[in-house]
């Protein structure tokens, strides 16, 4: 096993290395060089948004990610159901806001879903080795999981 640190993280490194090596004899400690670090510390992964926002009629309004229970898309439109099921539209595709968000928290369930942990409902065996989905707040259409997602999907829920 190596362990990459940098120049400031030697003593915990170190004492890493001390706790490891009591199953793990073959334990390195290596340095990052100068240029190796500042081209890690360079890279500008942005954070989640924290909100969207999203259009209700001539208002523009501010929705936190907290409140949304899932994306979908109807009539060729993104839009945005919160958990107190009221919908909205949102000028961006669902390979966009796939991109952007946590995906500790929403998962692409398909081509027209995407979801937050929080908002399923009930997974059930579909045909063929597909899933079925149900979110709360439900969604008028029936949401099912690839057969080839399926998988990741299980992995995502935590199995």
């Amino acid at each position: 096993m190596k362990i990459l640190i940098n120049e400031t993280e030697a003593a915990a490194a170190q004492q890493l290395k001390d706790i490891i090596a009591t199953f793990d004899y073959d334990v390195e400690i290596l340095r990052m060089s100068g240029q190796m670090g500042s081209l890690l510390s360079g890279l500008n992964i942005p954070a989640p948004p924290q909100r969207y926002l999203v259009r209700s009629g001539t208002r523009l309004i501010s929705l936190p990610v907290s409140d949304i229970a899932y994306f979908y898309v109807r009539d060729r439109m993104s839009c945005i159901r919160t958990n107190n099921n009221t919908d909205h539209l949102l000028e961006k595709s669902l390979d966009d806001i796939c991109a952007e968000l946590d995906a500790r928290d929403f998962f692409r369930l398909n081509r027209q879903c995407i979801a937050h942990y929080g908002s399923i409902v009930k997974v059930q065996a579909w045909f063929n080795g597909k899933l079925k989905v149900q979110v709360k707040p439900a969604l008028e259409e029936d949401i099912i999981v690839s057969r080839l997602r399926a998988p990741e999907f299980r992995k995502w829920l935590g199995e």
